[in-house]
C-alpha cells in the first residue's frame, strides 16, 4: 500500500502542474489508509479509472490523503495549487471522489469508490459534459 501511495503522489504531482492551465474539471480523490472503501477499492481504482482521466487534458487529478497529519501536509500544496485547498478541508468524505468546476471550485457531482467501474465513468462523464 506505501508503495502505491507514494507512486500516486508522484504522479499527483505532475498531474497537478501539467493540467492546471487547460482542465475543466478537477477531479479530487480523497483516500485513507484506514478507510475501509480506500482498501478494498484503491487498486480497482487506479487501474481501472485513473488511466482513462490521466489521458484527458480536460481533467486535472488531485489526491488528498487524510491518513494522518502529516500525509493531509504533504497534499496541501498540490490541493492550494489546484485552488481546492478550502473545498477539500470541507468535504472529507474518504473513499471518495469529487468532481469540480475548475473555474468556479463549485462541486459538481461526487461518487464513491465502492461503486462499480461503470457507475464512476457515467458519473465522471456527465461531470465532464457539465464542466
Amino acid at each position: 500500500m506505501k508503495k502505491l501511495l507514494v507512486g500516486t503522489f508522484l504522479f499527483m504531482g505532475i498531474a497537478v502542474s501539467g493540467f492546471a492551465q487547460q482542465a475543466k474539471v478537477i477531479a479530487l480523490v480523497n483516500k485513507a489508509s484506514w478507510c475501509p472503501v480506500c482498501q478494498a477499492n484503491g487498486p480497482r481504482f487506479e487501474k481501472d479509472i485513473m488511466p482513462m482521466a490521466m489521458q484527458n487534458k480536460d481533467v486535472q487529478i488531485v489526491m488528498n490523503d487524510l491518513s494522518d497529519d502529516k500525509t493531509k501536509a504533504a497534499s496541501l500544496p498540490m490541493l492550494e495549487k489546484a485552488g481546492i485547498a478550502s473545498f477539500a478541508k470541507k468535504n472529507t468524505g474518504t473513499g471518495t471522489l469529487y468532481f469540480i468546476d475548475a473555474k468556479s471550485k463549485k462541486l459538481i457531482s461526487e461518487v464513491s469508490l465502492s461503486k462499480s467501474d461503470d457507475e464512476i465513468k457515467k458519473v465522471y462523464m456527465a461531470a465532464l459534459a457539465k464542466g
